[in-house]
């Protein structure tokens, strides 16, 4: 990575109060373009408080989260794991984030154990590999972003619908995020304003920094989950890029330019985890946006490993996204 980057486990690193709280390390930073903490930063980070209350043989089946407030990007945020029930198989756990006193998200997040026979049923979606794109097909994000929205005059179109725009600095973040975040993307070429309709938008994406796949079998409950040590933080790391250009993406389905949003802030976030996600591998999204009505739109999409085709997990997301008309959008532009 560059040295300009943030590694993915500064970011979301905990410090661990008691058993069952955590405290950020580092403060909840807002994405460019954004005034509230990245609702990936709170998934992810709930996900990895959770982890460290449970045996090592159990990984994440599903995440169902709500975003209760806006996360302040100043101030550091505590987690609290509750216990809802631990059986045998399954560990049922409740996390709240708060800063000071005020609850901003909150997820409930079922465990399962590892198994180790075979299962009576075995079934993974997959697609086959002559359906599958490669991701050289796509486009990588901050060179299409150069090209697509800041070069050929586009900047002022852009600024007619985001005031920041009108600042080069402001693209100038955008590209950096691009080249320097944890997650390395590719678009397609009309990722930023499509003008076919389309009910299907197609992506990948991986982490860059190095996650091990290799299972731990340190059962030492006081240890510190890192991306070296733990192959369930594959887990933590996905949830993490989950929430990363995901709801952005609903004007692609409306053909109109991304970016031209008034107000957006998400609702809730689900993962269902079908298998151990590795995030180093490139991973091929298919999203969708099956409904957008009273200015809630809702996001899913299914994410496949770049490399078998199988299904990794799938990811559904609502959030409150305000737009002007169609028509006023596409004379500002």
């Amino acid at each position: 990575m560059s040295s300009k980057s943030t590694s993915l486990e500064k970011i979301l690193e905990l410090t661990r109060v008691s058993a069952t709280r955590f405290v950020t390390t580092a403060l909840p930073a807002a994405p460019v373009g954004s005034r509230g903490t990245f609702g990936g930063t709170l998934v992810a980070q709930s996900l990895l408080a959770s982890l460290h209350t449970v045996p090592v043989d159990f990984v994440p089946t599903s995440l169902h989260c709500y975003f209760v407030s806006g996360g302040d990007p100043s101030r550091k945020i505590f987690y609290e794991v509750q216990d809802l029930r631990h059986g045998k198989n399954f560990i049922h756990k409740h996390v709240r984030a708060y800063q000071s006193k005020r609850l901003v998200f909150t997820s409930a997040i079922l465990y399962a154990r590892e198994k180790k026979d075979h299962d009576s049923l075995h079934f993974l979606k997959t697609i086959k590999s002559s359906e599958l794109p490669k991701p050289e097909k796509f486009k990588d994000a901050a060179e299409l972003f150069k090209s697509q929205v800041v070069e050929n005059g586009n900047l002022e179109r852009y600024g007619h619908l985001q005031a920041g725009f009108k600042e080069p600095s402001y693209a100038e973040r955008f590209i950096s995020s691009f080249h320097h975040s944890p997650i390395e993307y590719r678009f397609p070429q009309d990722m930023f304003y499509s003008h076919h309709p389309t009910d299907l938008l197609e992506k990948y994406a991986r982490i860059r920094d190095p996650v091990t796949v290799k299972k731990t079998h340190d059962h030492d409950p006081s240890r510190t989950i890192t991306p070296e040590n733990d192959h369930r933080y594959n887990y933590v790391a996905f949830a993490y890029l989950s929430d990363s250009y995901f709801l952005l993406t609903v004007p692609y389905f409306h053909q109109l330019p991304m970016y031209s949003h008034k107000f957006s802030v998400s609702l809730d976030h689900c993962i269902h985890f079908h298998q151990l996600p590795r995030v180093n591998d490139w991973i091929y999204l298919q999203v969708r946006n099956p409904r957008s009505y009273w200015d809630k739109h809702v996001l899913q999409g299914e994410y496949f490993n770049g490399q078998s085709g199988e299904i990794i997990a799938s990811v559904s997301q609502e959030g409150l996204v305000v737009y002007d008309s169609e028509e006023e959008i596409k004379a500002k532009f």
